[in-house]
């Protein structure tokens, strides 16, 4: 079983480098690396074409120029890949030697046909703060997003081939929320099979700054905005405007304290409170767009 390892980047060499190292150490034979820059200006192209050169075999570059947005790379990705299985993995991030083996290993046991995981966020070192701690225990839920919202993260997600063909690729046009449409996609489809597996799991490091974290949640914002915008034509709008509102209010004490359930009680109103502030900035960012349309 042959599997495509996708890999978005943009204006990141240190991710893209750290992140190939990971993924050149598969204990799995049968796979392919395809790095995907989208028109970045600095020297990702060149650590790109480095590791092609030394693996001409296993990494198979692409690019996409025309559209800025990750998605957009990552159907590029899709475009040039010949695995029956893939794979979409995060420059920055991490995996175990024996990652795509359990993946082949999940797919081959199984029908799923869309199949998510773990995210293990982690503290990078000389980096320790609040927001790091922040996001190491609210940040990338992935089993929350999978049984609750019906979707994951790209950077935990492994899908058959096939079912791009079935429901069509991701939204090349999102700077956000892409995945959680292309995943809600799948789960309305009838004859796709969806699972979770949490005894497979990547890394991905964790934002360590607030300007880092207000940068998403303004993207993010923006991204539920546009899923609800009923001109767009992606998804449930209803349910996705709804999702929206619920921002205005505080958030529910008891998710944050199931999160937070290991913690010292002593931590949980700064959690809290920074949970309440990235809240109101998600809702800004989506009010933004609505104002530009």
């Amino acid at each position: 079983m042959k599997i495509s390892v996708i890999i978005p980047v943009y204006n990141d060499p240190s991710g893209i480098d750290a992140t190939l190292w990971s993924v050149m150490e598969q204990d799995h034979s049968d796979y392919e690396v395809i790095p995907v820059d989208n028109n970045s200006t600095d020297r990702t192209p060149i650590v790109i074409r480095e590791w092609a050169h030394q693996y001409p075999n296993r990494i198979h570059p692409a690019s996409e120029h025309d559209t800025q947005s990750s998605y957009a790379a990552r159907n590029a990705g899709i475009e040039a890949a010949q695995g029956e299985i893939i794979v979409f993995i995060d420059a920055d991030m991490a995996a175990p030697s024996y990652w795509l083996t359990d993946v082949r290993e999940a797919f081959s046991t199984s029908e799923a046909d869309y199949l998510g995981y773990e995210v293990d966020v982690y503290v990078p070192e000389d980096e320790a703060g609040f927001w790091g701690w922040y996001d190491t225990v609210m940040g990338l839920p992935s089993r929350y997003h999978y049984e609750e919202k019906q979707f994951v993260p790209t950077s935990c997600l492994a899908v058959r081939h096939t079912v791009f063909d079935q429901v069509g690729r991701f939204d090349e046009t999102a700077t956000s929320g892409g995945d959680k449409e292309f995943g809600q996609r799948v789960h309305r489809h009838p004859d796709l099979t969806t699972d979770f597996r949490s005894d497979i799991k990547v890394f991905h490091p964790a934002r360590t700054t607030f300007e880092a974290h207000r940068a998403k949640a303004l993207r993010v914002g923006r991204g539920l905005a546009r899923l609800c915008d009923p001109s767009t034509g992606l998804g449930d709008s209803k349910s996705v405007l709804l999702e929206l509102l619920l921002h205005i209010v505080p958030p529910d004490p008891r998710r944050i304290a199931q999160r937070a359930r290991d913690l010292p009680p002593h931590r949980f109103p700064a959690l809290y409170v920074a949970d309440w502030l990235l809240r109101y900035l998600r809702l800004y960012g989506a009010l933004t767009y609505f104002l530009n349309q």
